[in-house]
């Protein structure tokens, strides 16, 4: 009887309910700011100017922004968008962001109307989400490209 029990369970929680209660998702700020919690690292949670959901997160050692997107009644949205800012007063050229561009896949760099270099990346997680290890080398990626972008704008 045991045996037919632990059949049972595992039958549970192999439907695809169960299998992607776990899953990072972009329908309220809760998820994404879960999983960097869990992380250690320090989030605070808000909203946008429409109402979205926003974060601000420390993440080991660096600052960003989780901007939301495709969302209805700022709830139940299909993307998160990285961003990091940097007040480079128009010390980085253009020329220069257009070379990070070129060579880099994932992060896209910019000059904002303030002279400042930002740098974003976004991630689709749609309806369903992404698991938390695939969500974990999308954070992996972000992580490494800021890095990279500080290095090749010379920041502190």
């Amino acid at each position: 009887m045991n045996m037919l029990k632990a059949i049972a369970a595992a039958a549970v929680l192999m439907t695809p309910a169960a299998a992607m209660a776990s899953n990072v998702v972009a329908k309220t700020g809760e998820s994404v700011a879960n999983f960097f919690k869990d992380e250690g690292a320090k989030v605070e949670v808000t909203t946008d100017s429409v109402g979205d959901p926003n974060l601000k997160v420390e993440y080991y050692g660096n600052d960003f922004s989780v901007y939301y997107y495709g969302c209805s009644d700022n709830t139940n949205c299909e993307a998160i968008q990285f961003f990091s800012g940097y007040q480079t007063d128009g010390s980085v050229r253009l020329s220069k962001i257009n070379e990070w561009n070129t060579n880099n896949r994932f992060a896209r760099a910019y000059v904002s109307e303030e002279g400042s270099a930002r740098i974003e990346m976004d991630v689709l997680l749609g309806d369903d989400g992404m698991t938390p290890d695939d969500f974990a080398d999308a954070v992996g990626l972000w992580n490494r490209a800021m890095q990279d972008f500080e290095e090749f704008i010379d920041w502190n």
